[in-house]
């Protein structure tokens, strides 16, 4: 007798952790709660990437929101410890999204995800310089509220 199991889609166990001043000091998303958001879509060519790709997510400042954050700026933290700050008033002018996918597939830990903010270069040109591409951090795992 030969028994086939089939799982089916297994769960999305990608969390985000918000630490500063989120309630009780420390928050957890998880990318399921965070693509309830609202979502918009970007069109974007990192510089690190070969080609456009179409970036989805919520916008980080919804994500905020949803954390229950409190503060303005803020420090994103990637799985390698790369590190990056965004000030409130760069999300309120620019208004960058939290990407889970990626050409319409949720990122995975090493395919740039589960988290990528993404900056509108194409509809602020003046931010296509180095300084915002260094912003366009991906892998992100931790955002620290100030």
């Amino acid at each position: 007798m030969t028994i086939v199991t089939f799982a089916g889609a297994l769960a999305d166990d990608a969390v985000l952790t918000f630490s500063g001043k989120v309630p009780g000091g420390a928050v957890t998303l998880t990318r399921d709660e965070i693509a309830k958001l609202p979502q918009r879509e970007l069109t974007e060519q990192p510089t690190s990437f070969p080609q456009p790709l179409k970036f989805k997510g919520p916008s980080l400042t919804e994500v905020l929101t949803l954390a229950g954050a409190t503060g303005g700026d803020i420090t994103l933290s990637a799985a390698d410890d790369y590190k990056v700050d965004i000030t409130a008033d760069e999300m309120k002018t620019y208004n960058p999204i939290l990407a889970i996918e990626k050409d319409g597939v949720r990122m995975a830990p090493d395919d740039f995800g589960p988290f990528f903010v993404m900056w509108p270069f194409k509809e602020k040109p003046e931010i296509d310089i180095e300084a915002y591409q260094a912003k366009a951090i991906w892998s992100v795992v931790k955002i620290e509220v100030k």
